[in-house]
């Protein structure tokens, strides 16, 4: 079975080589949610409401909650309590 395999060329070879290095290389600049700058996730928390914001990061590490605590974020999530407040409110008087 051997006889028939064909022979790798030097194109083959570095090609090979190539892929191998691209793929270390891939591999190192891959993180984690938690490698990212405090910015950078300001920015993501842009992008929910205070529940969403809530319910994903509340209970993940110290450093997500104290993040939910800041100003600015914490201003979200109370905003979206007393949204909730104000329609449970409405709801009983039904």
């Amino acid at each position: 079975m051997n006889q028939f395999k064909r022979k790798l060329s030097s194109d083959d070879l570095l090609e090979k080589k190539t892929t191998k290095k691209l793929r270390n290389e891939f591999d190192q600049f891959m993180t984690c949610f938690e490698d990212l700058s405090n910015e950078l996730l300001f920015e993501i928390f842009d992008y929910l409401d205070g529940y969403g914001l809530y319910e994903a990061f509340s209970n993940l590490s110290s450093r997500f909650e104290q993040l939910l605590y800041s100003s600015s974020v914490l201003f979200k999530i109370l905003c979206y309590l007393i949204k909730l407040d104000e329609v449970f409110n409405i709801v009983k008087q039904f």
